[in-house]
């Protein structure tokens, strides 16, 4: 089964950006309720690191976050490409 590398990347980038928006809100609006529950995760103590939320910072996380998901997700898209063994080979 092949798969548009392209497609794949913008969903995966849309995703990520979503997911990104939906955590930065939880920062933002119960700050304290995210760095426990990222803490309870990763099971570390989060309380003592700051967490600046800036509009400038959250474009910046945005960008990064969407546009390395997207770049990863489209590569993955195009090795498996690759390395599927050709469809008229399937057909046997």
């Amino acid at each position: 089964m092949r798969i548009e590398p392209r497609a794949f990347a913008l969903a995966a980038g849309t995703a990520a950006a979503i997911l990104f928006t939906l955590c930065a809100a939880g920062v933002f609006l119960v700050p304290d309720l995210t760095t426990a529950v990222l803490g309870f995760l990763t099971h570390t103590d989060l309380r003592g690191i700051a967490r600046p939320l800036t509009p400038a910072s959250f474009l910046a996380g945005l960008v990064a976050w969407s546009v390395g998901t997207a770049v990863t997700f489209g590569f993955v898209a195009w090795l498996s490409n690759r390395l599927a063994p050709p469809a008229a080979h399937l057909r046997g």
